[in-house]
């Protein structure tokens, strides 16, 4: 890997949240601590998570050194650096990456509910499913290989939404979207973010000064080659590859979870240092 060369010019660090920001679930101290060491050597933290816009609100809000959130794998963000944002990141508005749609979240359930009709399965929403503002989303429950299950979900859900909708898994849970031809992604969503900033080659920004992580296939886009100088997988990612298709992280660290993100930071760092 050529971290050490790469380090000096990086700008930003794009991290998913859970099993990659997170350790068995929760926040953990070392990893808080990584991240302020990150943005105190100049290193922007941008938070990138499938979660619903309430829990990057509280992100935004309460973790020092993260500069915004994604949310709903890329439907919306808070940026404490966007214009017009103010200084209590408390109060860092959402924006939408469509306008919203006042019955959207009926449609998805409806369609959430034929799909599993059709591919004789019951889902159960998530816990978080109630505060989501642009997507719909169940618990990944699956048995027996993931890919081939997957691939018939996507499918019945373009089927049953005229190909207006699809699917994204993460390591967690099921989302589904009805976003036409524009599909979302953490990627796109990232892009959007800053170039709402007015910031100008915001491509060419991200492919020469920007590091993403993930651990999961909705962290495909994150992975996606050419589109940031380097991406990451942390150790966990390994059981998700076959469903990530040439989209595979060009590193994978040799810790899982948050161990994985202070590993990579602690790299980016000493790469700076040297």
């Amino acid at each position: 890997m050529y971290l050490a060369a790469l380090a000096p010019r990086i700008q930003y660090l794009i991290a998913d949240v859970d099993d990659t920001f997170t350790v068995a679930g929760s926040l953990h101290g070392a990893v808080l601590a990584a991240v302020q060491r990150a943005t105190a050597a100049g290193i922007e933290v941008i938070l990138n998570t499938g979660r619903p816009a309430g829990y990057g609100a509280t992100l935004l809000a309460y973790v020092r050194g993260v500069s915004a959130v994604v949310v709903e794998n890329g439907g919306a963000w808070f940026d404490r650096r966007s214009p017009g944002a103010g200084d209590d990141p408390h109060e860092a508005p959402l924006v939408y990456r469509d306008p919203p749609v006042v019955d959207l979240r009926a449609r998805l359930s409806r369609l959430a509910q034929r799909v599993a009709a059709r591919a004789g399965l019951t889902f159960a929403e998530t816990a978080d499913n109630a505060f989501r503002l642009t997507d719909y989303t169940v618990l990944r429950r699956l048995s027996g290989p993931a890919a081939p299950v997957l691939k018939q979900l996507a499918e019945l859900t373009g089927e049953e939404s005229g190909g207006a909708g699809h699917l994204l898994a993460s390591s967690i849970h099921l989302h589904f979207m009805l976003d036409g031809d524009q599909r979302r992604s953490k990627a796109d969503g990232v892009h959007a973010l800053l170039a709402r900033r007015g910031l100008s080659s915001v491509a060419e920004r991200l492919a020469s000064s920007a590091i993403s992580v993930g651990d999961s296939a909705n962290d495909a886009s994150l992975f996606e080659p050419g589109r940031f100088a380097l991406s990451v997988g942390v150790r966990n990612i390994e059981r998700y590859l076959p469903e990530l298709g040439d989209n595979r992280p060009q590193h994978i660290t040799r810790s899982p979870e948050g161990a994985g993100l202070v590993e990579l930071i602690d790299e980016i760092l000493a790469g700076r240092a040297g």
